[in-house]
């Protein structure tokens, strides 16, 4: 079974780089120092444009909390939308309350704007304690997979973690494993873990 290798990417050139090296799929974001923000609208374009692959992008206006006031989810429900007109394969979303439960109002509205696209729940999951609860909060909401460490550090640190998300997962959700995963390091997550879906910034080779 070929397991998806999802490039985590700063800007187009990362994305062109990691469509040659033989990524199945992108992330595409900006400010990756900063966890990932929504990348401009002509780098969406041109990597639509040009590369034969799948392409999700973050909707995400900046860096730091993952609690948004009204204006910012305004703005990520904007930038859906544009998305949406791109004709992207999905969109990488997330959202959270002040005490660190998802924020079901505005994940509810971004779901609501992307349509039909695949969307991804990003590593604001990891700041949630309840993580199988979080889980079906999530399926119930419509989201298709979720992008997780399986806790705080690295995802091989949490390898327990991710095997229980993916066995209690049970195919309603795809569990997409990255934090710390390169080409060289994979394969053992792999078999510890029942993980299908990959996502690092080295999971194809450097991209720079």
């Amino acid at each position: 079974m070929e397991i998806l290798k999802e490039a985590c990417v700063g800007n187009y050139i990362e994305a062109k780089n990691a469509y040659e090296l033989g990524a199945h799929r992108i992330e595409l974001c900006d400010n990756l120092k900063e966890g990932g923000t929504t990348p401009s609208y002509g780098s969406i374009i041109l990597a639509k444009e040009t590369l034969k692959l799948a392409i999700n992008v973050m909707i995400r206006p900046r860096g730091d909390s993952f609690v948004f006031k009204e204006e910012e989810i305004r703005i990520m429900e904007k930038d859906v939308e544009l998305c949406r007109e791109a004709k992207v394969d999905g969109v990488v979303i997330g959202a959270l309350t002040e005490d660190q439960r998802i924020d079901e109002e505005a994940v509810k509205r971004l779901v609501k704007k992307a349509g039909k696209l695949s969307v991804t729940f990003h590593m604001a999951f990891d700041e949630i304690e309840d993580k199988k609860g979080a889980l079906n909060q999530l399926i119930d909401l419509g989201i298709d997979r979720v992008l997780t460490k399986g806790g705080q550090g690295a995802a091989l640190d949490n390898q327990q973690t991710l095997k229980e998300l993916v066995d209690y997962a049970n195919n309603r959700i795809i569990i997409l494993a990255g934090g710390g995963i390169t080409k060289d390091n994979y394969r053992e997550l792999v078999k510890n873990t029942g993980i299908k879906e990959i996502h690092g910034t080295k999971i194809v080779g450097k991209l720079v």
